[in-house]
């Protein structure tokens, strides 16, 4: 019995080990080559490997080569069970300000294996609170403004309804 214990203990301290010393870097260069096929390039970011994660500061962010935002910071959070990402610090490009939010100041992507047919989305910027879902299998984003400010540049691209308020549907 003790024989068993510790191959099933050595088995797991493998597998967490593996985990916290595993070159994450690779896994956001890897999103970058993806973004990059859409014309989505990131650049003048430093990045961190933390234990369980990846942390990436001052990034600029450049679509078709404009530059259409700058950030603060990125946070990756990667478990087993349970991924989280994070952004704090997003501003908008001035001559995007007719079509999209000044600052966005926090905005978090969470998803759960007790949850795993959706991602969930919780913000705050210059358009207020919002609060949405990514349902994978339906292949649907909803996002909702509880605590709206300044909606206005974005309006165009929202619904009202009367027992969600302001909100924003979209199937991909």
């Amino acid at each position: 019995m003790q024989m068993v214990k510790r191959i099933v203990g050595g088995f797991f301290l493998f597998i967490l080990l593996l985990w916290l010393l595993a070159p994450k870097q690779e896994l956001y260069y890897l999103l970058e080559k993806s973004l990059k096929k859409n014309n989505i390039i990131i650049s003048n970011e430093t990045i961190k490997d933390t234990w369980i994660g990846l942390k990436i500061d001052h990034a600029d962010i450049y679509v078709s080569g404009a530059k259409v935002a700058s950030n603060r910071e990125f946070n990756f959070l990667f478990l087993f069970l349970y991924a989280k990402v994070s952004l704090s610090d997003l501003i908008i490009d001035k001559s995007l300000h007719t079509v999209a939010p000044k600052k966005i100041e926090s905005l978090t992507a969470t998803y759960s294996i007790l949850n795993p047919l959706k991602v969930i989305l919780k913000g705050e910027g210059s358009f207020g609170e919002l609060d949405g879902t990514v349902a994978l299998k339906e292949r649907k984003i909803e996002i909702l403004f509880p605590k709206p400010k300044d909606l206005t540049p974005i309006k165009k691209f929202l619904r009202k309804d009367t027992e969600k308020g302001w909100y924003y549907e979209k199937t991909y």
